[in-house]
């Protein structure tokens, strides 16, 4: 369970949604869920609060899963699962080592009758990984439950990059540091990435020189305001069907 102030932050908690689209085509073929916060005087900040809640094991996993209970809990109500639409939920690494993460995502699918390939995950990367042993275990759990796992902000200073990538996990999302596209790192991580089969999802696209850059590099995949801003669940499915 969340902790009092875990459960203070969820009771002011907002989500919203944004779309992660094909970039050769602009085709909506998921959604990050991402968490903000309304304040006493009606003001909107951002995940910081969660992020600190999140400092151990077991507020990680407690506040990881209300947050996907809620999430998906508006992905029903508003239409898009019935659209089809996944949604991809953020995990530390704390939340993703715990070792009830696969029964309560399993759970949370049975709760809401949602086959597993429309709930995706996210390793944000505060958390390093330094026991590739056992995070390799919990992906590859995931993987055989038929869940997706992308690498969230990579840039060339994460550790243990490329053995992550190796693993059964579906895509990178590059950090928007690296939007310029005339980056080695680039050149050197997308072809290893497309050579695997991951989708390459470049964050924080806003400008249409961006866009272009992030195609001629090769990534797959575009997020950011140029396509999208993060909109409510049921602006989203409005979105869609439009």
């Amino acid at each position: 369970m969340p902790s009092s102030r875990g459960t203070q932050l969820l009771a002011s908690l907002r989500l919203l949604y944004q779309p992660v689209v094909r970039i050769d085509d602009g085709i909506t073929g998921s959604a990050e869920v991402l968490a903000r916060f309304a304040g006493d005087n009606g003001e909107i900040s951002g995940p910081a609060g969660l992020l600190a809640a999140m400092s151990d094991g077991p507020s990680a996993i407690g506040l990881s899963v209300a947050l996907m209970r809620l999430g998906l809990a508006e992905h029903a109500a508003s239409g898009l699962a019935a659209l089809g639409l996944p949604l991809a939920f953020n995990l530390t690494l704390d939340a993703l080592l715990h070792p009830a993460l696969l029964a309560h995502v399993l759970a949370l699918c049975a709760e809401f009758s949602l086959p597993a390939a429309q709930l995706r995950f996210e390793l944000t990367e505060e958390q390093p990984v330094r026991d590739l042993g056992a995070t390799g275990r919990v992906i590859a759990a995931l993987h055989q439950a038929g869940f997706a796992l992308a690498l969230d902000d990579i840039t060339p200073a994460m550790p243990n990059l490329e053995a992550l990538m190796d693993m059964p996990i579906s895509a990178v999302k590059l950090d928007k540091s690296l939007l310029s596209g005339a980056d080695a790192f680039l050149a050197r991580i997308i072809p290893h990435a497309r050579a695997r089969g991951l989708a390459v999802i470049a964050e924080g696209i806003e400008t249409q020189p961006q866009h272009h850059a992030m195609r001629a590099v090769g990534a797959t995949h575009g997020q950011g305001y140029y396509y999208a801003k993060p909109l409510s669940a049921t602006a989203l499915a409005a979105f869609l069907r439009r």
